[in-house]
């Protein structure tokens, strides 16, 4: 469950942000491997992809944050390779935050503005 930091605001650690987008990939099909394996499983590559791009000790946005903006999120981006697909960006403000496409090209409409998803 998360917990709003601020100002209705749902910013969320790094551990929340891999904990969601597990939840929101949905069940992980059993892997075709010997029990002992080696090779890593869907999930841990999910987990090592998001903890090596999502910056540590900071409170993030996430698309959540940006309804007022009106825009829809991609179903891709927030699908099954949202570990590849999804973007931390650096904010206006300073802050961070992790968006799918049609949110960051919202947020930064000029850089943007040539670009079709």
């Amino acid at each position: 469950m998360l917990t709003k930091r601020s100002d209705e605001s749902n910013l969320m650690m790094k551990a929340e942000i891999i904990s969601k987008t597990l939840r929101e990939m949905g069940p992980f099909p059993l892997e075709n491997e010997p029990p002992f394996s080696e090779e890593p499983d869907d999930e841990e590559i999910i987990i090592a992809e998001l903890e090596e791009r999502l910056p540590d000790d900071l409170d993030i946005k996430t698309c959540e944050d940006f309804r007022h903006l009106n825009v829809g999120c991609c179903d891709i981006c927030h699908g099954h390779y949202a570990h590849y697909e999804m973007s931390v960006i650096d904010l206006p403000d300073g802050g961070k935050a992790w968006v799918c496409g049609p949110v960051k090209r919202a947020i930064y409409p000029q850089k943007y503005r040539n670009v079709q998803h």
